[in-house]
């Protein structure tokens, strides 16, 4: 059986997208936290899945209100990803944010967003994966890197092109 220890540090080696996934809990207001375990599933219909520990108070209100956002940060807002995945009352103070279709925060600096609806919810271990249908999804059309987390810090791959191709069709 694999140890808490090695199975961390294997995975620390897979690098994730940093996104922050916001919703409201059950008194209206916004809550929110960083993940990095989000991808997409599905694009007809469109899903998007992201995993949450059962112990964070965003878990809990996404799985009330049945809705969230993620919003993708890019490059040069660690401070912001640090702010969400810390355990403070105070994390959208002084960000600005606009209400998606759901009714859910999105972040106005992100690169891009998502507003979904929860189609399903799977628990597996200590967390919940919530699988949610696209209902609105929109890019900004910047060249900015998107954030990167990897064995425990933030940053960037520089390899790709800022003016890479995002979904296009490439020649196979």
């Amino acid at each position: 059986m694999v140890t808490t220890d090695a199975f961390k540090r294997a995975l620390a080696n897979l690098a994730g997208g940093v996104v922050l996934v916001t919703t409201l809990d059950d008194q209206e207001e916004a809550s929110g936290m960083t993940a990095t375990a989000v991808c997409s599933i599905s694009v007809d219909p469109p899903l998007v899945m992201v995993c949450m520990n059962h112990a964070t108070a965003t878990h809990r209100a996404v799985h009330a209100s049945g809705i969230f956002a993620i919003n993708f940060l890019a490059v040069g807002a660690e401070s912001l990803a640090r702010r969400f995945a810390s355990n403070r009352p105070d994390k959208f103070q002084g960000l600005d944010t606009t209400v998606a279709k759901t009714g859910a925060p999105i972040i106005d600096i992100a690169l891009a967003h998502c507003d979904c609806t929860v189609e399903q919810a799977v628990t597996a271990g200590d967390h919940t994966i919530f699988i949610g249908r696209v209902l609105e999804a929109h890019a900004k059309p910047r060249n900015d890197l998107p954030l990167l987390y990897f064995r425990g810090d933030y940053g960037s791959v520089a390899s790709i092109p800022q003016n890479s191709g995002a979904g296009k069709k490439k020649d196979a």
